[in-house]
């Protein structure tokens, strides 16, 4: 298995989706400091107030992150699954001495370590930054400690964990449509729809939590059902 992944990182170009990663990165520590700074601008108005505080602004942040990261997300899936299942790239991937559920599994780890991880990263990153500059700039009112660290962390782990399970869920649409556009709006239809949900929420741990399971679950059912189609497949 660890071969087939290391096949599949030569394969294909990895630079581009770290790239992609490093630019949502920069995109999101502007978006950090511009919700930080969001209710100094308007102290009596009550909309802005949802981010006032680390408890409200980690959650904001983190399912924004978890909707770009999602968008990465499918458009990897769908270069990885959709397009290699299908035209003559199915036929050469169907040649390989190989079992398929294999090398589709080998694709969905790939695909959801590097969503999980690189989300991860950018975040701790991200927070190591607006931790150290809080020191002078004091945009939030409450101060940056360790335990806003250890939160902001709880809560990154849960969105990359959504971010890798609504990709999947995706991937599983556009493979059954067999359409990659079906796949990215499938992406930004569900990581719109947790992001008016936290955004009512965002100081509510206990809704982040099942929501993570729910979709994890969702993920787990969806890479099932795209094994079992895989495996089905003939050659047209």
């Amino acid at each position: 298995m660890i071969k087939l992944i290391k096949l599949e990182l030569r394969k294909n170009n990895m630079r581009a989706y770290v790239r992609a990663s490093i630019v949502i990165a920069i995109t999101m520590l502007g978006f950090l400091y511009l919700f930080a700074y969001a209710p100094k601008l308007e102290p009596s108005d009550k909309d802005l107030k949802i981010f006032l505080g680390y408890n409200n602004l980690i959650p904001l942040f983190g399912v924004l992150n978890m909707a770009f990261f999602c968008v990465l997300s499918s458009v990897m899936y769908s270069n990885f699954i959709i397009e290699d299942y299908s035209g003559k790239r199915l036929i050469l991937l169907f040649s390989y001495p190989i079992s398929r559920k294999k090398i589709l599994v080998s694709k969905l780890s790939v695909v959801s370590l590097f969503t999980v991880i690189s989300m991860i990263i950018s975040s701790l990153m991200i927070f190591s930054i607006f931790g150290l500059t809080e020191k002078t700039m004091h945009l939030v009112s409450s101060g940056f400690t360790t335990a806003t660290m250890l939160q902001a962390i709880k809560v990154t782990v849960i969105m990359a964990i959504m971010a890798a399970s609504i990709g999947v869920i995706a991937a599983g649409i556009g493979f059954i449509k067999k359409s990659v556009p079906a796949a990215i709006v499938s992406a930004v239809l569900l990581a719109s729809l947790m992001c008016n949900m936290v955004a009512n929420t965002p100081a509510n741990m206990m809704l982040l939590y099942i929501s993570g399971l729910i979709m994890a679950f969702a993920g787990i059912i969806f890479s099932v059902h795209l094994i079992h189609k895989v495996t089905l497949m003939e050659v047209e």
